[in-house]
């Protein structure tokens, strides 16, 4: 008999769609019960381009994963990502008179940001630091006595459009939408919970078709970014480079590729699939150095773009001497973390992700990241105040899951 609340996560990427079922116990582990993931080409970049083919997917995936806990899901914690996701740092004070700081004082604080993210829903509001009167750094104010509380808050939005495609999508799934997270935002939590040390930590998650790198100021979101590239741009590469199919490209890659070239490339052979005439494959032998040739200049481009992001970030100071984590399916490439440290100059770490899991022959590896931090996301929004009350308690709330559901039943 299982304990805890049942979670259930749905990560919708560029090549794949993947679903998770956990139970939580009380004392903030999770073990997976179900995983289900199925081929996914209707998103680009983050943005639903084919609405049929992924809402078969989602189907799909949701289906596999309910078989495999011997659950049904009703509702789902879904992610957004792309390049159009936006984050904003603001500042808001509210005045209490001398008064002793409640919970709803916190809620009404936060509450005042959602008006600031224009032509868009937010998502979420993260403090990174409170100030109870002259008194900076507070963590949880809750409970002080002061005249005023003001608070640095983290927004990130996403365009309206977009999180609509997406409810849509699930509706047509059967499927409740139990909050939105930001891709980049769930891969670092998930990261967070692997890292030691906390302090000021950037976490890299190289995906399909968007790498996106997330900043953490003492453990907690500040800021995010993403770059329209991704592990899908190097297979590209080596497919139209060695002139073969993607599949086979992508193949290639996993068994023989690498980040860089090394010195004994040029001696180890290895055979690639070329087609003739008559639609007849044949083999052709090639030095390993002429595919990581391929795959090392599109990897550095990649770091190169990532750098400039995390240079040109409004944190750059308080991140200049921090470690990066680098996660998410690309972060498999061989050598990656040892090249990685090279073009960024700085400590690169590839932490593995632990995470038990019930089912038997299923592999948890750093694809899943994305949907192992929506898993903690979902705990945190329970006991949490930043992560759920503001939007539910608000007199003046535009949560945009109730708008959302309301223009798909005037319009539908």
């Amino acid at each position: 008999m299982m304990g805890g609340n049942i979670i259930t996560v749905l990560d919708i990427g560029s090549s794949k769609v993947c679903c998770c079922i956990a139970n939580v116990s009380g004392d903030g582990r999770f073990s997976i019960l179900g995983t289900g993931c199925c081929v996914c080409f209707g998103v680009k970049s983050g943005v639903i381009v084919n609405m049929t083919s992924v809402e078969r997917s989602i189907a799909t995936a949701v289906e596999r994963a309910e078989k495999s806990a011997n659950y049904l899901a009703k509702s789902v914690y879904v992610n957004v990502s792309g390049v159009n996701i936006a984050t904003k740092v603001m500042n808001a004070s509210i005045h209490l008179d001398g008064r002793i700081i409640k919970n709803d004082d916190v809620v009404r604080l936060l509450s005042s940001f959602e008006e600031h993210m224009q032509d868009m829903d937010l998502i979420h509001s993260i403090p990174i630091m409170y100030s109870v009167d002259a008194l900076n750094g507070v963590k949880d104010p809750i409970g002080m006595i002061a005249h005023q509380l003001s608070a640095s808050v983290c927004l990130v939005g996403a365009p309206k459009l977009q999180l609509h495609n997406i409810i849509l999508c699930l509706s047509r799934c059967h499927l409740e939408v139990a909050g939105v997270v930001a891709s980049g935002y769930a891969s670092g939590l998930c990261m967070m919970d692997e890292s030691q040390g906390g302090g000021n930590q950037i976490v890299v998650d190289i995906g399909d078709s968007t790498t996106s790198v997330s900043f953490f100021f003492n453990d907690t979101f500040c800021d995010m970014g993403t770059i329209l590239l991704g592990s899908r741009s190097i297979t590209n590469d080596v497919a139209f480079g060695l002139n073969i199919s993607f599949a086979s490209a992508e193949r290639l890659k996993t068994l023989h590729g690498a980040a860089f070239v090394s010195i004994d490339d040029d001696r180890d052979m290895i055979f690639i699939p070329v087609m003739e005439e008559n639609n007849v494959i044949d083999l052709q032998q090639i030095p390993k150095s002429a595919l990581n040739h391929i795959i090392q200049y599109r990897t550095e481009e990649i770091l190169k773009i990532l750098k400039k992001k995390i240079d040109e970030s409004m944190f750059y100071n308080d991140f200049s001497k921090s470690d990066i984590i680098l996660t998410g399916g690309g972060s498999n490439l061989t050598g990656i973390k040892d090249f990685a440290m090279g073009v960024l100059n700085r400590k690169v770490s590839l932490k593995k992700i632990n995470c038990e899991s019930l089912e038997q022959n299923t592999q948890i590896d750093n694809s899943f990241s994305v949907a192992l931090g929506m898993i903690k996301f979902a705990q945190l929004s329970e006991t949490n105040i930043v992560l759920d009350k503001p939007k539910k308690n608000s007199k003046n709330s535009t949560n945009f899951l109730r708008k959302t559901l309301n223009w798909i039943e005037n319009n539908l």
